[in-house]
């Protein structure tokens, strides 16, 4: 089954997204990976401890989070850290990816590729007409997470979608100018993490695609607990 994959990470996982996520995006992504990860019936068990795994990807979760907060305050010395730290998040995210790749492909096991939080690359480019996006407003939901000031994010799926562009507001929007940009996504289940709690959130999502943007969806609000 992997003979169609090169062993090359970049060819297999989408990777490129990772350096334009920001940092609360990218704390996110990496607790989100490190629970898929832990309960994979395989790399749950068998993920060598000198691998950038779950524990890793904690650690650097909390880091980040910690950094963040710090370079807040325009410290040079803590955005000097908080960059070092992204940096070596990144090597750590590549790191897990190549092992996962090369355990795939050495036990000849593509199963071993999915629900570990990194997204597959498509096999093949499409051979139809290219799908436009939708020009109605997305449907889109937000619960609490699991863990505490956390939040899960749920976009209605686009099938012209290459992507999709999140935005939030702490408080209710006043006007455009109230919105912040999240990050942009493929996948339609966003797991975000460090918000502040009891505090009320709103959240906008379009799709990107083939040169088109569907219009913001409708914002949904919650408070986070």
């Amino acid at each position: 089954m992997l003979q169609s994959l090169i062993p090359v990470t970049n060819n297999v996982f989408v990777m490129s997204h990772f350096a334009e996520m920001n940092h609360l995006a990218l704390v996110g992504w990496l607790l989100d990976a490190a629970t898929k990860q832990e309960q994979h019936p395989f790399h749950g068990k068998d993920m060598p401890d000198w691998v950038a795994g779950p524990a890793r990807f904690r650690e650097h979760a909390a880091a980040l989070s910690q950094k963040e907060e710090a370079a807040k305050y325009k410290d040079i010395l803590a955005i000097k850290e908080r960059d070092l730290e992204r940096i070596a998040t990144l090597e750590s995210i590549h790191f897990n990816a190549s092992y996962i790749v090369m355990r795939a492909r050495h036990l000849n096991d593509e199963s071993l590729l999915l629900n570990v939080g990194h997204e597959l690359k498509e096999k093949t480019k499409r051979t139809h007409a290219s799908t436009s996006v939708t020009k109605q407003q997305l449907k889109v939901t937000a619960k609490r997470g699991d863990h505490p000031g956390s939040i899960v994010l749920t976009i209605e799926r686009d099938p012209g979608a290459g992507i999709y562009e999140v935005q939030f507001c702490k408080g209710a929007p006043t006007s455009e100018q109230s919105w912040q940009l999240l990050g942009n996504f493929k996948k339609v289940r966003i797991f975000i993490p460090d918000l502040e709690r009891s505090a009320w959130y709103y959240f906008r999502v379009r799709s990107h695609g083939d040169n088109e943007t569907s219009p913001w969806s409708a914002p949904v609000d919650i408070i986070v607990g």
